[in-house]
């Protein structure tokens, strides 16, 4: 069987309520609205842990955040353990990565460019990525973070210093990625990200994009009162069309390439969501409500994935790692967490899960907003347990907009829900380690040092592994 190439699309902070194929009345997202139509989207589709980091490691890894390789706000992904790149590498696999990490972050590893222009690149989140923190992907474009949509930048390889994005960071890194797959061979297969800030905050789009009027948008009915959210969502939408756009460019540029038409499964997801001024917040995620954990999750492949329409299975992005595996046709390791969902885009029987582990793993506790949690949905229910010890039940069924907490009124489904999440919890405890001595992969040095806190601990790999620069 031919291995297909497989691009993965990764936003960052886009709700799966803000689409138009969801539902929403604002938007028009006809490039996602095609690839729904044309292939699978999951209407119930969760980030299980949503924060930027912690979930990002869960989607490379197939690993719960709590028993993964990247368990914190501003943790990295751990130099050994495995990935979605390292395992298809070993299927035949060429892979590259684009854009945002944010599984990387050494907060001494800014080169001296960065701090000669501080005023285009910010010192807290503008560090490279140390090679063996990139989770074994061969080709490097990324960066940790930027939130600066128009100052993007990102590191080439084994660079030093990074290079300057000219334009709309989402503009330039498709043109990048189009760049790249158009000169790849096409008789390697490719596994390629794309993984795009926008429409994360700082709240910016292309002025040709910002047609929403704030006060006729249609809002949801949990939609808050504050003064500014009506002005920030609609520049959010007009970042989500932008979004849209550059999918369709995507798609259009496979689809005309030997070698990639109808070889090739384009993946479109975010990492969490944003509450889009429902519950009074915005520019903000963290909490298990639909508008922070529901996210988006298209399957597209003519030749490689029947048309179905929207699914109802509960997906989240732990099984984002089994399935595109289980797509490439690799073998699939016994330390996944998540669901293999290949069987079900091909059309196959498929038995989804009955419930979806949710949980907040080592937030940056900035203010008292941002506490860890853990919870759990299934299609009717809502479950969440607070570290402070507080509940939240919602149901689904006659409150999906998350307005009436049931926790200390429906003792019985409450007591009963926090069981089956103490169950799920029980059997993805098990630790990492015994992965990384089992399955590990060595990372590929050297690993470059541009600190000027030189390399001189005890680690005893270190020797052969990290070069002084």
């Amino acid at each position: 069987m031919s291995q297909p190439h497989i691009i993965h699309i990764l936003s960052d902070e886009h709700s799966g309520v803000a689409t138009g194929y969801a539902g929403d009345p604002n938007l028009r997202t006809p490039n996602m609205d095609r690839m729904a139509r044309e292939g699978v989207a999951f209407a119930n589709a969760y980030a299980n842990c949503p924060v930027c980091t912690p979930s990002r490691g869960t989607i490379f890894s197939g690993r719960h955040a709590h028993a993964g390789p990247v368990q914190s706000f501003y943790d990295v992904y751990k130099a050994a353990a495995p990935s979605i790149a390292t395992l298809l590498r070993t299927e035949g696999y060429q892979t590259a990565y684009f854009g945002k990490w944010h599984c990387g972050t050494v907060r001494d590893q800014n080169p001296p460019s960065v701090g000669s222009e501080p005023e285009y690149y910010n010192p807290e989140w503008s560090q490279r990525t140390p090679e063996y923190h990139r989770a074994g992907f061969q080709d490097w474009f990324g960066c940790e973070m930027n939130n600066a949509p128009n100052q993007g930048f990102y590191y080439e390889r084994d660079a030093l210093n990074p290079t300057k994005l000219v334009g709309y960071q989402t503009d330039a890194l498709t043109d990048l990625c189009l760049d790249y797959i158009a000169a790849h061979d096409a008789e390697t297969p490719l596994f390629l990200v794309l993984s795009v800030e926008p429409p994360h905050w700082p709240l910016e789009a292309p002025e040709s994009f910002l047609r929403f009027d704030p006060a006729a948008l249609q809002v949801r009915p949990n939609f808050g009162e504050r003064d500014d959210l009506r002005h920030k969502l609609a520049i959010y939408y007009a970042m989500v069309e932008n979004l849209d756009w550059n999918v369709g460019r995507i798609l259009d540029a496979v689809q005309k390439l030997q070698g990639f038409t109808d070889n090739t499964i384009t993946v479109y997801y975010s990492d969490h969501g944003d509450f889009m001024g429902s519950h009074n917040q915005i520019e903000d995620k963290g909490h298990p409500h639909e508008e922070s954990v529901r996210v988006p999750v298209i399957f597209h492949g003519p030749g490689q994935i029947p048309e179905q329409g929207i699914r109802d299975e509960l997906f989240s992005l732990v099984d984002m790692a089994t399935t595109t595996l289980g797509l490439g046709h690799g073998q699939m390791p016994d330390y996944f967490q998540g669901t293999d969902f290949s069987p079900a885009l091909r059309g196959e029987s498929f038995d989804g899960p009955e419930y979806v582990l949710l949980e907040m793993v080592g937030n940056p506790h900035v203010h008292f907003d941002y506490v860890d949690w853990r919870g759990l949905v299934s299609d009717r229910w809502k479950y969440a347990f607070y570290e402070t010890g507080h509940e939240l039940l919602f149901d689904l069924h006659r409150d999906p907009y998350e307005q009436e907490n049931l926790a200390g009124r429906d003792t019985n489904t409450c007591m009963e829900m926090r069981q089956r999440l103490l169950t799920l919890l029980s059997e993805s405890r098990e630790p990492y380690f015994d992965v990384l001595i089992r399955h590990g992969v060595r990372p590929e040095g050297p690993t470059l040092n541009p600190s000027i806190r030189r390399r001189g601990g005890i680690a005893p790999y270190w020797d052969d592994l990290i070069e002084n620069v």
